[in-house]
């Protein structure tokens, strides 16, 4: 039953990867939804309150999870009994950093440089793309080419939420916003390069490249919410190794 409270958790709040899940072998679903749902509840712990101090608990709260998942003494949670079994050492540590990445929602300090925002965009959406790998054996030995698709990943997710970031008040930037920073943030992520690695983790990178081939030749549609829905669609029919980053 935890498994499919994961699937309705990711299916409400983050149809895309649901769609990624959907479209893995159905073993690889039972690894993907959970580690899914668990970023999602990360995701949001922060915003549920404008407390600092109790958002911080929120987000210690999962850092314990994974903690205990390590030593095998997980608590009761349905996201938890489902991710439990699927955590290995690597994972846990990827997701603890991802939790402290998100501390950032908290305090809302504008980033200073393209590097410091790549790196943030990396550590969140490295945390379940290594989890699943790990999970799934696939995780390669070079991990460059992991952190090239999680950063352009993460990069495509963020610029989306750029829009939903400015209605919250919540600066981007420490300094006055530049439309022409968001078409540098894309060439330096699309500059990163790595082999393509054929796992059903990595479904979700699908369209991440030609979300930022766009924005960086239309940075302006980033604060405006028009960056086009490059679904994950019919084509996945072929099977999800045919998709690349396109």
């Amino acid at each position: 039953m935890s498994l499919q409270a994961c699937a309705n958790l990711v299916a409400r709040a983050d149809p895309e990867r649901f769609a990624a899940a959907m479209a893995a072998p159905l073993a690889a679903r039972a690894v993907l939804l959970p580690v899914y749902a668990a970023s999602i509840e990360v995701a949001r712990a922060p915003w549920l309150t404008q407390e600092p101090m109790i958002a911080e608990m929120r987000l210690q709260w999962w850092r314990d999870v994974f903690e205990e998942i390590e030593a095998g003494t997980p608590r009761k949670h349905e996201v938890v009994d489902a991710l439990a079994p699927i955590l290995g050492p690597k994972g846990a540590e990827a997701l603890d950093a991802m939790v402290l990445a998100r501390r950032w929602d908290i305090y809302k300090e504008g980033f200073t440089t393209t590097a410091d925002l790549l790196a943030h965009v990396r550590t969140i959406t490295l945390g379940p793309m290594l989890v699943a790998l790990e999970a799934l054996d696939d995780l390669p030995e070079d991990l460059s080419a992991l952190h090239a698709h999680a950063t352009q990943l993460g990069l495509a997710r963020f610029l989306r939420g750029v829009p939903d970031l400015i209605a919250r008040k919540t600066p981007v930037w420490a300094e006055d916003q530049k439309l022409h920073i968001y078409r540098e943030l894309c060439i330096q992520a699309l500059d990163m390069t790595g082999e393509f690695i054929p796992s059903p983790a990595l479904i979700e990178t699908a369209h991440c490249r030609r979300t930022l081939g766009f924005v960086r030749k239309n940075p302006g549609a980033v604060e405006i919410g028009a960056i086009p829905e490059f679904r994950i669609g019919a084509a996945l029919a072929r099977g999800w190794w045919a998709w690349r980053c396109e």
